[in-house]
């Protein structure tokens, strides 16, 4: 081994130890700590609605019949692949709890069917 490489690994060495354990701002504590704090709530997933959008109650109930409304305009003989795409995309956003997002996606998928 060279004697830089034994300085250069010494020096990262003690690079290493200088740096914390824990990158918390409070050290550990046990569940049942009487010092423990809470942990704020998630904050709520629903974006507004863009205006003109339906509401985001609405998505839910709308998904089913958007796919009614897909397979419809596929018998029609229509390309359906964008709208289709949307429907992915607002059922993803509903599973994810994104209710006004896939209302929109929802919403573009009709106006892709033209039944908006």
């Amino acid at each position: 081994m060279s004697v830089r490489f034994s300085i250069v690994l010494s020096g990262l060495l003690l690079s290493l130890a200088a740096i914390p354990a824990s990158f918390a701002q409070n050290p550990l504590e046990t569940s049942g700590s009487a010092t423990g704090g809470t942990v704020a709530p998630a904050p709520a997933k629903e974006a507004p609605a863009a205006p003109g959008a339906q509401s985001a109650g609405n998505a839910e109930s709308e998904a089913g019949s958007i796919a009614s409304r897909i397979e419809a305009a596929r018998k029609q003989g229509k390309d359906v692949s964008k709208a289709e795409a949307e429907e992915k995309q607002g059922e993803a956003a509903l599973q994810a709890g994104y209710k006004a997002e896939a209302a929109q996606h929802f919403d573009r998928a009709k106006q892709d069917l033209g039944t908006m």
